[in-house]
């Protein structure tokens, strides 16, 4: 009898022993400073450039839908272009670039070089500059190696939407 309680003694206190022990507990993860200033206070959301939206009433006449230019792809030479017919065609990209800077320093290179309208366009993270309203696969050949000429060695032919030439307009 005296073996069986001295045996249930150590039986518990073993038990105990090893549930006081750190062997098989998961330590709490110590709490992670979270940073303060998560906002950046001085950010100014107007500085983005983005489009407006602009909604035009329906005409029950006007069947055509014509595409409009975006805000940010604003011809550099000449007149505007607004209300002109968007068709498929070619541009030709001089640059793609992250530095804003550049990229308008190589336009107005690009404008005094080119007698065609000059884009800058972004499309984050990138500024690309493009050059000219293309309508055939053979006009933007041509334009490309004009801008290869003019020192833009890096020059190439993108799809793009472009405005419809008008007949006599030169392109």
């Amino acid at each position: 009898m005296f073996r069986k309680k001295y045996w249930l003694i150590i039986f518990v206190l073993f038990l105990f022993s090893c549930s006081t022990s750190q062997f098989g507990w998961k330590r709490e993860p110590e709490p992670v400073e979270k940073e303060k200033n998560v906002f950046k206070e001085d950010f100014d959301p107007l500085s983005l450039n983005d489009d407006d939206i602009v909604i035009l009433p329906e005409s029950p006449t006007s069947q055509k839908v014509v595409a409009k230019r975006p805000v940010h792809e604003k011809p550099a030479v000449g007149e505007e272009k607004s209300g002109q017919e968007m068709i498929k065609g070619y541009r030709i990209q001089l640059l793609a670039t992250r530095d804003e800077a550049q990229a308008r320093e190589t336009k107005r290179d690009a404008i005094f070089k080119f007698q065609e309208h000059v884009y800058l366009i972004f499309e984050a993270p990138l500024y690309k500059l493009r050059v000219g309203d293309c309508q055939t696969k053979k006009e933007a050949e041509a334009l490309r190696k004009k801008a290869r000429e003019k020192g833009f060695r890096d020059a190439w032919i993108v799809p793009s939407k472009v405005y419809r030439r008008v007949e006599g307009e030169s392109p």
